[in-house]
C-alpha cells in the first residue's frame, strides 16, 4: 500500500520520521492507512464527505492520551479512561463538529476500521467500557515496532487530522469568499456567476457543498409552483411549494435531507447509484416515498435502469418486497436535471435570490455568523 499512500499523509509521516522510517512505519500501521482512507478528499475534490465523525473520535482520545502524559509513561493500561461526556463535548468543539452525534465513538469508527483491516488485525481503535462509560484509544495500534524499537505515532495522527481540518477549512473559506464576491458582482457579470454555480454541479464537488447547492436550486425551482389545499371545498387556498433543509450534512437526520410543505414530500441527497443504500434510506422511513437527489451525471432514466437492475438482482426471489421498495422511489433528480433547473432560475431572474440562499445555507452548515 506504500505506493498508494496519498501525498498529504506521506508528507506528514515523513516530517516526523523521515522518508525511510516513515514508510516502514506506515506499512506496519493499519491506523495510518485508515487515515489515508478518511482524508482522501484532501488531494482532490472527492465524492466522499469530510469524514469528520470517525476522525474526531480518534482525535479526542489520542489528544487525551497525549495531554495525560502517556507518550512518556507506560501506565496507560491503568488509566481510568476518558469520560464519555468529555470525549463527546470535545469533538463538538472542533471545526465542523458542532452537530456530531455519538455514533463514531460508540461503534461506527470501529466497525469501519474492521471493514478495511479485519484481515490484517483483530484490534479496533477505540476501547470502551459500557458500564463506566469510559473510553481509551487502543495503544496497540499507535505503538509500532520498527527495527526492534517502538515508535509511538500518536503525535503523527494528531498532526494529520489537524492539517486535514485546516485544508478543509481553507477549501470552504475559498468557496464562501467566492460566493460573497459573486453576490457583489453578479449583476455586472452574470455569466461568471452562472459558470461558478454550474461548476458546483459536478460529480467531484465536495458533498457538503453539493447538498447546499442542490437544496438552493430545488428551493427556487419549486417556489414558483403551487398546490391547492383546504379542509373543505370553501377553504381551499393556493400554497407555494416551500422546501426546507432539515439539518447539516453530517446530522443524524433519519434519512430526511429536505422536506417540502405543504405536501410532506421527502428528499434524500446521495452520491452513489447503490440500491442497498437507497434500501436503507427507505427502510429508515418505514417505506415512505422518497425523492432521491443523486450526484451523478446520468439522466434520471439512465439512473433508474441501473437502480432497478440492482434491485431485481437483490430481490429476485421476493417480488412483493421488490415491488414495495421500487414504489418508494418518488422521483430521481440527477445532475442534468439540477443544471436544467438552474438555467430556468437564471432565466426567471432569480439568480440573486439563489446566491443569497447559498450564502445563508453556508453559514448554517459551517456555523458562521454575520460580521
Amino acid at each position: 500500500m506504500g505506493k498508494n499512500i496519498n501525498r498529504f499523509v506521506r508528507e506528514i509521516v515523513k516530517k516526523h520520521l523521515g522518508d525511510k522510517v516513515g514508510m516502514d512505519v506506515f506499512e506496519r500501521s493499519p491506523l495510518l492507512q485508515y487515515l489515508v482512507i478518511k482524508t482522501k478528499s484532501v488531494n482532490s475534490s472527492s465524492k466522499s464527505r469530510g469524514s469528520f465523525a470517525n476522525l474526531y473520535a480518534l482525535y479526542v482520545l489520542i489528544e487525551d492520551y497525549i495531554k495525560k502524559g502517556f507518550l512518556s509513561k507506560e501506565s496507560y493500561s491503568k488509566y481510568d479512561g476518558m469520560i464519555f461526556t468529555d470525549a463527546f463535548d470535545r469533538q463538538r468543539q472542533l471545526p465542523f463538529g458542532e452537530k456530531l452525534q455519538n455514533h463514531a465513538l460508540n461503534n461506527r469508527c470501529n466497525a469501519e476500521f474492521r471493514k478495511y483491516f479485519n484481515s490484517v488485525t483483530d484490534e479496533v481503535p477505540i476501547i470502551r467500557n459500557l458500564t463506566t462509560k469510559r473510553y481509551w484509544i487502543n495503544e496497540k495500534l499507535i505503538m509500532i515496532n520498527h527495527n526492534n524499537s517502538i515508535i509511538n505515532i500518536a503525535d503523527i495522527i494528531i498532526d494529520v487530522i489537524n492539517n486535514y481540518i485546516d485544508l478543509k477549512l481553507e477549501s470552504f473559506q475559498n468557496f464562501f469568499g467566492h460566493l460573497r464576491r459573486i453576490k457583489k458582482t453578479y449583476k455586472d457579470n452574470p455569466i461568471f456567476a452562472m459558470k461558478f454555480i454550474l461548476d458546483l454541479l459536478k460529480p467531484h464537488v465536495d458533498a457538503r457543498i453539493f447538498e447546499i447547492v442542490s437544496f438552493s436550486i430545488l428551493k427556487y425551482h419549486y417556489i414558483r409552483q403551487s398546490v391547492y389545499f383546504g379542509t373543505t371545498k370553501n377553504t381551499v387556498k393556493k400554497n407555494a411549494l416551500l422546501l426546507y433543509k432539515t439539518g447539516r450534512t453530517n446530522a443524524n437526520d433519519g434519512g430526511i435531507d429536505f422536506i417540502m410543505l405543504p405536501t410532506g414530500r421527502i428528499f434524500q441527497v446521495t452520491e452513489v447509484l447503490n440500491f442497498k443504500k437507497y434500501f436503507l434510506d427507505i427502510r429508515k422511513l418505514n417505506r415512505y416515498p422518497i425523492t432521491f437527489v443523486i450526484k451523478q451525471d446520468y439522466t434520471p432514466e439512465e439512473a433508474w435502469i441501473i437502480i432497478e437492475k440492482e434491485a431485481r438482482d437483490e430481490f429476485k426471489d421476493n417480488q412483493a418486497v421488490l415491488s414495495h421498495y421500487l414504489n418508494c422511489f418518488e422521483e430521481l433528480i440527477t445532475l442534468p436535471v439540477l443544471t436544467k433547473y438552474l438555467n430556468q432560475i437564471i432565466d426567471n431572474d432569480n439568480l440573486g435570490d439563489l446566491i443569497d440562499e447559498l450564502i445563508i445555507q453556508s453559514k448554517v452548515e459551517y456555523n458562521l455568523s454575520d460580521e
